[in-house]
């Protein structure tokens, strides 16, 4: 049912942090966390994945301090890290699960799951909520991918994110192997991907309508390749299916800015889609966007109010006339 509740993860401090070198320092990590936390994103995943430490010796905050930082900062959205059993001791793994962690994604390869099962296992043991998340899951079919998700059920898993790492995954595979999954081990299945061959939020729908109840997401994509699922496409994308999601798509789109400059400390420039998403999501004419920018100048309006009662109006190229007086009214109503 399109009314089902879906969960967003998150993951521009964790997948993302890997574009700028893992140099987000902990006032970066502070912003992020605020920013989107008032979004009302589900789960914000922030930390390398191997554990408290790691980059320490090299002037990089640690897991632990990431994750404290983050905490700190958060109201209302869930903490959540990802951790690989093969760079994490099992000692300093137990010891990040002492903190007030909301979810918990044992980074595995899909072909082998093996490596998880006493992380899993600890979690368990602290109740927290913890999954395997099942890389380079285009390597495999969707049978195989399913016996492994099994060996995930069966270590005591809540859940399984089905992660396409390579972005090579086709709609016909992601439909098949979410489907197995479910079919397989009837738990919360999630999916992430990369937008290497343009079909980012594409196959991710297909896994929500398919049986995923979660999803992983970044504020502009930011992450490897050609970026991750974007955060604030995607709920435009959701909002406008029906899905019942927490996260407000304008503060999504708004957090691009903070995260735009934010990165450019570090040489990395990002796409602002505002206007595309907006044009996109009301269903204009992208003829008018110079036109709305001029108008919401001129009468101090929102450029969004204006756009949606463009798209009311249902508005055609030669009802500029009629768009300026729009602009006029709204700016009276304010």
């Amino acid at each position: 049912m399109k009314n089902r509740k879906i969960e967003i993860v998150d993951s521009t401090l964790r997948d993302g942090n890997h574009t700028v070198g893992n140099q987000f320092s902990l006032d970066d990590i502070e912003k992020i966390v605020k920013a989107l936390d008032d979004t009302g994103i589900d789960y914000i995943e922030v930390g390398y994945g191997f554990g408290m430490g790691s980059f320490a010796k090299e002037g990089f905050a640690s897991d632990e301090e990431i994750l404290q930082r983050a905490i700190k900062s958060s109201k209302n959205s869930k903490i959540a890290i990802l951790v690989f059993p093969d760079k994490a001791k099992l000692e300093t793994y137990e010891k990040l699960l002492d903190f007030d962690i909301g979810l918990v994604r044992l980074a595995v390869q899909a072909s082998n799951v093996k490596p998880a099962e006493e992380y899993i296992k600890l979690a368990r043991k602290k109740n927290i909520k913890v999954g395997g998340f099942m890389m380079m899951a285009s390597r495999l079919n969707a049978s195989e991918i399913a016996n492994e998700a099994k060996k995930l059920a069966c270590y005591g898993a809540d859940n399984i994110t089905i992660t396409d790492s390579a972005g090579a995954m086709t709609p016909s595979q992601v439909v098949d192997a979410v489907r197995e999954v479910k079919e397989a081990t009837n738990l919360e299945i999630g999916f992430h991907t990369h937008d290497n061959l343009g079909l980012a939020v594409g196959n991710t729908m297909l896994a929500i309508e398919n049986g995923a109840n979660f999803l992983d997401t970044a504020i502009a994509g930011l992450g490897a390749g050609a970026g991750n699922t974007r955060t604030e496409t995607m709920l435009a994308v959701l909002n406008k299916e029906g899905y019942e999601i927490k996260a407000d798509m304008t503060k999504a789109i708004n957090c691009v800015k903070i995260l735009a400059d934010i990165v450019k400390a570090y040489g990395l420039n990002i796409k602002n889609m505002e206007d595309l998403i907006l044009i996109g999501y009301y269903g204009i004419y992208s003829a008018f966007m110079k036109n709305v920018k001029d108008l919401a100048e001129k009468y101090q309006i929102s450029k969004k109010d204006l756009i949606e009662n463009i798209a009311k109006n249902a508005y055609v190229p030669g009802d500029e006339e009629k768009i300026e007086i729009l602009a006029k009214s709204l700016a009276e109503n304010v």
